[in-house]
């Protein structure tokens, strides 16, 4: 039987930021906490929701949610994604769950994939209380997992990809309404910010909230280039979990292997047979990578 779960909502820079609040039975309850929010475009009914009560199952009280502008939360534009924003709305969340009555402050992990996996790492380097991360298939280097897609998408579909960028972004400077751009691709003519075959089942995985859409001042003002976590590695604390899909055509895997080469035994490294949206699926996999996640939460979030 599914645990019970409570929505919640939090304020960031004066917008409504929703999510669910999954918590343990009494009984389980092992006082720590974990907060959750998916990749680029990614809303937490696309796939987070089957982690979040997993982690509660454990003993965790597990909060999942939406940035501004996404899915079931307030903000606008809709579907921009700024890195600063989002950095906002990960601390906000942290400090949602932080006051939790039963929930110990001092003993709060970070979970995050793809995009947010870059997220995790820097917030936790911001604040040093953060106790453990779990980094899932993670973009840790924007430039080389933008050289990754630019590769899978070939040089065609680049140049026209480029093309609808600067399109969209002369429209905005003289304030025309955006025209998104696509994401991730439906079929193999696509043409789409997520370039590997692979990315199209992620329409596939997107729930009721989830838009195939990435508003295109997202890369003027958005900042992405700096979620660049590879950066860190010399001043981190934080012990991490990183989980890497073999065969994921989406991110670096270079950037990760490396990060966590630099990292030493702060970083745990651990390789699945999967692609970059493998373990958001109902499988083996899916199922490996939570018991992991679970036994690493287990091993530095409680006393």
């Amino acid at each position: 039987m599914s645990l019970m779960f409570t929505e919640l909502e939090f304020t960031s820079q004066r917008a409504k930021c929703r999510g669910r609040l999954y918590q343990p039975k009494q009984k389980d309850s092992n006082g720590a906490g974990i907060v959750l929010a998916h990749g680029i475009c990614g809303t937490m009914d696309t796939g987070l929701f089957p982690y979040a009560e997993a982690f509660a199952k454990a003993g965790f009280h597990a909060l999942v949610f939406d940035y501004r502008g996404f899915g079931l939360s307030d903000g606008m534009p809709r579907q921009y994604v700024s890195v600063p924003r989002q950095r906002k709305d990960w601390r906000q969340a942290i400090a949602c769950l932080r006051r939790h009555a039963e929930v110990d402050a001092d003993r709060i992990g970070l979970w995050g994939m793809s995009f947010s996996g870059g997220h995790v790492v820097h917030v936790a380097h911001k604040d040093p209380t953060i106790r453990a991360v779990v980094a899932q298939v993670p973009s840790l280097d924007p430039m080389l997992s933008g050289h990754v897609g630019n590769y899978e998408r070939g040089p065609e579909k680049t140049i026209q990809l480029q093309q609808q960028l600067l399109k969209r972004m002369r429209a905005r400077l003289f304030f025309k309404k955006a025209e998104m751009i696509k994401i991730a691709p439906n079929n193999d003519a696509d043409v789409a910010v997520l370039a590997h075959k692979e990315a199209q089942i992620y329409p596939k995985l997107g729930g009721p909230s989830w838009r195939n859409e990435l508003h295109p001042d997202s890369f003027i003002t958005g900042k992405l280039i700096e979620n660049n976590a590879s950066l860190l590695t010399d001043d981190l604390t934080v012990p991490m979990l990183v989980q890497m899909g073999a065969h994921d055509r989406c991110v670096s895997n270079e950037a990760i292997v490396n990060f966590t080469r630099r990292c030493g035994p702060l970083a745990r490294l651990s390789t699945y047979d999967a692609l970059h949206f493998t373990m958001l699926q109902d499988n083996a996999q899916r199922k490996s990578a939570i018991n992991e996640a679970v036994g690493f939460y287990k091993e530095h979030l409680i006393l």
